[in-house]
């Protein structure tokens, strides 16, 4: 009988993989120009530093993916999405879906980041059915004009919520 291949995580060929053909979130100067930094974060607090990090909103035709530095660190230039009403009429507040992926995460995992202050944050039929103790973890802070932090941490006390969709 022949012996079972080792476990194996994802290597570098995804992360080298997915830098191929994807051209940058646009993000010209403007009112309604953000940038949202942070780290992606172990669940010891150590920075990810073979990460990505892929944003997208409704209505936007473009993905903005980055990926993370020596630290887990990140950076995105991004237009803030506007205020919708879906269909049914339920508010989702100015956010991006955010999908994480790296070496060991083998399923997909998804976010979402939304804008301290936002007016409608109150009223996001997704946020609101989040437990009120962990919704801080979805909730990017105003670190200076138009620039907001946000790290995203995969596991511990502190994980950011992910959804199963």
């Amino acid at each position: 009988m022949a012996a079972l291949t080792p476990f194996q995580t994802v290597g570098p060929y995804l992360h080298l993989g997915l830098r191929a053909g994807l051209a940058p979130m646009a993000a010209p100067d403007g009112p309604a120009r953000v940038v949202i930094h942070g780290r992606l974060l172990d669940g010891a607090g150590e920075g990810i530093s073979d990460g990505a990090l892929e944003f997208w909103a409704a209505g936007c035709t473009s993905v903005g993916r980055v990926w993370t530095g020596a630290d887990g660190s990140y950076r995105l230039d991004a237009m803030l999405p506007p205020t919708r009403v879906d269909a049914e009429g339920s508010t989702h507040a100015p956010h991006f879906a955010v999908r994480v992926l790296g070496r060991g995460i083998l399923t997909e995992y998804l976010t979402r980041v939304y804008f301290d202050g936002e007016a409608d944050n109150h009223r996001d039929v997704v946020l609101q059915a989040v437990p009120a103790p962990r919704r801080a973890t979805l909730i990017a802070v105003c670190s200076a004009p138009a620039e907001y932090h946000f790290d995203v941490v995969v596991q511990g006390a502190r994980e950011t919520v992910f959804f199963d969709v």
